[in-house]
């Protein structure tokens, strides 16, 4: 059985910030916001919550992301925050820019005690993201990521393989808990376990509109068992301030998951 371990008094969470609330971010939004909300209606004092992202919402997004045909043109998180914030009635508020090398923590109200979830698809952000996250004494830090759909070069002309190749594609992830707790690091940051996810690429901010999108395609079902594997985490820090796993693997297409236990990853806390 596994041995659950506390990092945070959940009673005294300033705030959780989700950075990116696109495909994944959209998807642990509105759990999130319903979790909240059957808290606040027990009683329970609820944090205050953030989106952050610069994004603008397109037609394509419309396929596998929580936008209506009105919010074409629109920042995500300024629509979905204004959204959950008033079905709700919620403390949920937007940060519609990109994280950037100079953006303040200061600004994004992350501070000692706070919990940030990452559903981003780029190594610069999250490199910006370890870094500043790592200046806090006290922060609880959930990288999500998976696998992209691998598109040919000409995706017209398609061989046997190339196609076997697509289909098996893009149904991989993980999700990452890192703790930093009294000035020290508990549980390695995402970075830490795996370096790769912060290998430097273009940030969202530095891509022309011409260049088209950051990443390639992801799957509907692995965005959805992504923010299943985040909420996990989230319900058990919320409920008591604890968590049971460090990483989480999951492939979507075979509904195949493994964890591996906080316990055994880091020196026990109390808080």
């Amino acid at each position: 059985m596994l041995k659950p371990v506390r990092v945070i008094d959940p009673h005294r969470l300033p705030s959780i910030a989700l950075v990116g609330v696109g495909g994944t971010g959209g998807y642990v939004l509105q759990q999130l916001a319903r979790l909240l909300y059957g808290l606040k209606e027990q009683g329970t004092s609820t944090p205050d919550v953030l989106l952050i992202d610069g994004d603008i919402v397109e037609e394509k997004n419309l396929l596998r992301q929580y936008f209506l045909p009105q919010d074409v043109g629109k920042n995500k998180a300024s629509v979905l925050a204004e959204r959950y914030a008033r079905a709700y009635g919620l403390s949920i508020s937007a940060y519609p820019h990109y994280l950037t090398r100079e953006t303040s923590l200061v600004d994004l109200a992350i501070r000692n005690g706070s919990v940030v979830v990452a559903c981003v698809d780029n190594g610069s952000t999250r490199r910006i993201l370890h870094e500043k996250l790592s200046q806090l004494n006290h922060v609880v830090y959930i990288d999500s990521g998976n696998s992209a759909v691998t598109l040919p070069e000409h995706p017209e002309h398609l061989d046997r393989y190339q196609l076997a190749h697509l289909k098996n594609s893009g149904w991989e992830g993980q999700v990452v808990v890192g703790v930093r707790h009294q000035g020290q690091t508990v549980l390695p940051f995402p970075g830490e376990v795996f370096p790769d996810l912060m290998e430097e690429d273009q940030l969202p901010t530095e891509v022309s509109c011409g260049d088209g999108s950051v990443s390639n395609p992801q799957r509907l079902m692995t965005n959805l068992m992504a923010a299943t594997t985040v909420m996990m985490l989230l319900h058990t820090l919320l409920a008591d301030g604890t968590i049971l796993h460090h990483r989480t693997f999951f492939e979507a297409r075979r509904g195949w998951m493994r964890s591996d236990a906080a316990v055994e990853q880091m020196l026990e806390v109390s808080v």
